[in-house]
């Protein structure tokens, strides 16, 4: 296990490979099957090469793993335990907005 500042760098360069709504919605469609471009691709609505940058991040980063079979190359996450902590992440943003979006109502009724 990583530790001390190597690690929250580290952390924080793979959140921030994670933290674009394309990505987050790749990881999603991906879920925990391997697929190809073509269909990833079916399921976005994003060009081929905008959808093969963000894929290219994601592999870079260590995100997505990648397995060439004949003539595709198949994406894979490299940790399923991720989708948990994007699930979870949905429930606190929900959260966090919910309230934010209260507290400026309120301060506008005043």
């Amino acid at each position: 296990m990583l530790n001390g500042d190597f690690f929250y760098e580290q952390y924080a360069l793979v959140c921030k490979a994670i933290v674009n709504p394309v990505r987050l919605k790749i990881i999603e469609v991906i879920s925990d099957r391997k697929m190809n471009v073509s269909q990833i691709r079916e399921k976005m609505n994003i060009s081929m090469s905008n959808l093969s940058n963000h894929l290219s991040a994601l592999h870079l980063m260590g995100v997505l793993g990648r397995e060439k079979k004949g003539n595709f190359i198949y994406y894979f996450l490299t940790d399923l335990d991720l989708l948990g902590v994007l699930e979870k992440m949905k429930k606190v943003v929900g959260a966090i907005v919910a309230k934010r979006d209260g507290l400026i109502k309120k301060q506008k009724r005043v």
